[in-house]
């Protein structure tokens, strides 16, 4: 309900408007966007305090693995069959290590230095139960990827480790939705099996569920050995690692994990200024310092998720509570305007026969000497005396069917010998019955003031000249009189007090149809109304 005030020497005067949903929704709208924005603020807070975490902890098991493979290498004799092994791990572990992140590794063996500091890739095969990795001997050999489809699917984008902090597409990822990852898989090798290096051969680029299969053999191959992958070639994923940083070198390692004789465990962890490095360490890993990224480069999608999810609730929400206040105000402000109009309606109905009453009254105080003035004076005011008394008494009966005051007493009622009882009270109507006749079971009295009310409102609107006819079916009962008036919207003759002409002075009260309705809904009936073509319709439906 929308309700204005109107200050005047400190009184208050109120009033019911009809609603603006607009108004309505423009408010709540306002209202719930300020607080799922609060609390999208603190979401997005607390989840760019976790994807902070989860990328340091992340980083830090990348880091922890390095370590852990450089202490393997370390202690490997030089002569053993796992040293190479070894080695090549060092290397996988770095070459990943510089994949996912802007991060600069290193790890220092006496005079042997491994580092990130170069563009590199790898694929691990398995022979007779032992993984062996294999490192590409040059890069530009992937040039036919990367010039294919105008770079599209170039090698240079590694875009798994792109949205590995997004929980949005690693969501849509599981599901099967959106797979942002690019797979190259060798169907073909080239290896030296003593270097622990290859040649690409035939390899297939799968984008979501487009594949491509791509040549990348070159034109020398000398002391290579092919290797056929066949069908089992989606085993053996290739890593390509291309330097995310560049420009990170040894000067920026900020961080150490070293192996100290003076202590009995490993690694001992420092930082940049706790490094000595006079001191002659046999192992030494050095990291640059985690770069500070943002989370909208982090996770970009859910970034931006957060705020589209918490305007598109805020805006559901407000609709929903609009819908409902406005149909309420509705609701409010239709009672109001019903029982407006209805009490001048009735005021003016009444109105029209009082006035009638006191005209006559005077005259006839006038005409005391004249006894047919009197007669017919006297006449007259009990005429508008009964109209009166029967419009109060059509208004008491639609309040209580309005107010579900009217009790049905069922019983098995011939509609087609009802028809015949009502038309007894309109002698003078011209109509034909037909149809079939229907039993129901119904009250008689409700059933039979509504027909009466029908055929009344012919009898007052109709042709007097044509018949009336009706048709009685098990279905439903069909009253049609022609007439000369046309009405705009049938259906709104079943408000009280609206009458088939426009002016207040029309014979009847405007309650006939009104209470056909209220006494069929009671009934569990319906009544349709129709116009056109110079006939007017009701329409008494059963089912």
């Amino acid at each position: 309900m929308i309700t204005g005030f109107k200050w005047k020497k400190n009184e208050i005067k109120q009033s019911i408007t009809q609603p603006k949903f607009g108004k309505i929704f423009i408010k709540r709208f306002l209202i719930w966007l300020g607080v799922f924005a609060i609390a999208a603020l603190i979401v997005f807070l607390k989840f760019a305090e976790y994807v902070t975490d989860y990328r340091r902890d992340s980083l830090g098991i990348y880091r922890q693995k390095i370590s852990e493979r450089a202490k393997d290498f370390y202690e490997t004799d030089p002569e053993s069959e796992d040293y190479i092994n070894n080695l090549d791990y060092i290397k996988s572990s770095l070459a990943t290590y510089q994949m996912i992140d802007n991060n600069y590794a290193e790890v220092r063996i006496g005079d042997i230095r491994f580092a990130t500091d170069e563009d590199t890739a790898y694929v691990g095969l398995f022979d007779e139960g032992v993984n062996t990795i294999y490192f590409i001997e040059d890069m530009s050999y992937f040039d036919p990827i990367d010039n294919y489809m105008d770079g599209k699917i170039s090698c240079k984008y590694n875009a798994y480790f792109n949205w590995e902090y997004d929980p949005l597409v690693e969501l849509a990822y599981s599901m099967d939705v959106y797979n942002p990852e690019i797979d190259y898989l060798p169907k073909s090798l080239y290896l030296n099996k003593e270097k622990h290096t290859f040649i690409p051969g035939l390899i297939q680029v799968r984008v979501n569920d487009d594949l491509y299969d791509i040549d990348c053999t070159p034109a020398d191959t000398k002391g290579y050995e092919l290797c056929e992958l066949k069908n089992n070639f989606w085993l053996h994923g290739l890593t390509v690692a291309y330097r995310r940083n560049p420009a990170l070198t040894s000067k920026d390692i900020s961080s150490y994990d070293v192996l100290d004789p003076d202590v009995n465990y490993y690694p001992c962890s420092f930082e940049d200024y706790e490094f000595d490095e006079e001191k002659d360490y046999p192992l030494v890993v050095g990291f640059s310092p985690i770069e500070e990224r943002s989370v909208f480069e982090l996770a970009p999608f859910t970034s931006i998720a957060i705020p589209v999810i918490a305007f598109l609730l805020a805006l559901t929400v407000a609709l929903i509570r609009s819908f409902i206040k406005y149909q309420r105000d509705k609701t409010v402000w239709k009672i109001f305007e019903y029982r407006t109009k209805t009490t001048e309606a009735m005021a003016h109905d009444l109105k029209t026969p009082l006035a009638a009453i006191m005209a006559y009254a005077e005259s006839l105080e006038a005409s005391s000497g004249d006894p047919s003035k009197v007669r017919e004076y006297s006449k007259n005011i009990n005429e508008k005396v009964s109209a009166m008394d029967r419009m109060i008494a059509d208004i008491l009966t639609l309040s209580k069917g309005e107010t579900c005051k009217i009790e049905a007493n069922a019983e098995d009622v011939s509609v087609m010998e009802l028809v015949k009882l009502s038309l007894m009270e309109f002698p003078d109507m011209k109509y034909e019955l037909n149809g079939i006749d229907a039993r129901i079971k119904t009250d008689k009295k409700l059933l039979k003031q509504t027909v009466d009310n029908l055929l009344s409102n012919c009898e007052r609107y109709g042709d007097k000249e044509s018949h009336v006819d009706i048709t009685v079916s098990p279905e439903k009962l069909v009253i049609i009189n022609k007439t000369d008036m046309v009405y705009g919207d049938a259906e709104s003759l079943k408000k009280p007090f609206i009458k088939g002409e426009d002016s207040r002075g029309a014979k009847g009260t405007g309650l006939g149809l009104a209470i056909a309705e209220n006494n069929l809904n009671i009934l569990g009936f319906k009544l349709e109304l129709e116009s056109g073509s110079g006939i007017f319709k009701a329409i008494v439906k059963f089912k």
